[in-house]
């Protein structure tokens, strides 16, 4: 009789190695283990949320560095005096060791979650007009927690964020940025834009190089 069971076992573990790797959790809600601040003492653990001080106009961004990936968080904005959006950089330049980084990390900034923007790259520093596309989309309570994703490419400089609110709802999309000379790897950032802000994020999980090419909260 022929014997079928190494390669029925052999079938599997191909089914199982291509299988997508489960997303990485990039806040475990206890510590800010893997995230660098400027100023020090800007953000805080706060009942399972990274949580900004209001202590000074800064950013805390991850150690490691990205470039294809699609970035799931629940966030939201608390108050600010005076007030700003929330912010979250991409295509970031972390800052030289030991030395005082660019401003805004020299990032590319959506602002969840009714798409504010602003591209902070050295001879730019501009509303990005041209490089961002507003898509229609409801007008969310940033006061109110909502889940973000972020489909990032570095290879071809394009980014698109989708919104849910109120989380486990349909998502939808709210901003698109495209512009092959923007498109780095970097870290992730949170950007306190100014003293006096208070905003907290949650759920951060990161998938690198994702399958599926598209927005999957708006299906």
């Amino acid at each position: 009789m022929k014997h079928t069971f190494p390669l029925f076992s052999a079938a599997l573990l191909l089914a199982a190695s291509t299988q997508a790797a489960a997303p990485l959790s990039l806040f475990g809600g206890k510590t800010l283990d893997g995230w660098l601040q400027v100023p020090t003492n800007s953000w805080t653990v706060k009942d399972g949320a990274m949580a900004s001080t209001g202590n000074g106009r800064g950013y805390i961004y991850t150690t490691n560095q990205f470039s294809h990936y699609r970035l799931m968080f629940t966030m939201r904005h608390v108050s600010g005096q005076p007030d700003h959006q929330a912010c979250a950089l991409i295509f970031c330049t972390p800052p030289p060791e030991g030395r005082k980084g660019l401003d805004a990390l020299a990032g590319i900034q959506f602002q969840p979650p009714n798409g504010g923007h602003w591209d902070y790259r050295p001879g730019h520093n501009n509303s990005g007009a041209g490089e961002f596309k507003s898509t229609p989309h409801p007008k969310f309570d940033a006061h109110e927690w909502s889940r973000v994703e972020l489909l990032v490419d570095a290879r071809n400089g394009t980014a698109r964020m989708a919104v849910a609110q109120p989380i486990g709802s349909k998502a939808v999309e709210v901003l698109t940025f495209n512009d092959p000379t923007a498109g780095r790897e970097g870290p992730i950032a949170w950007q306190m834009h100014n003293r006096g802000l208070f905003d907290e994020y949650k759920d951060i999980t990161l998938d690198p190089n994702p399958a599926e090419n598209n927005l999957v909260t708006i299906k």
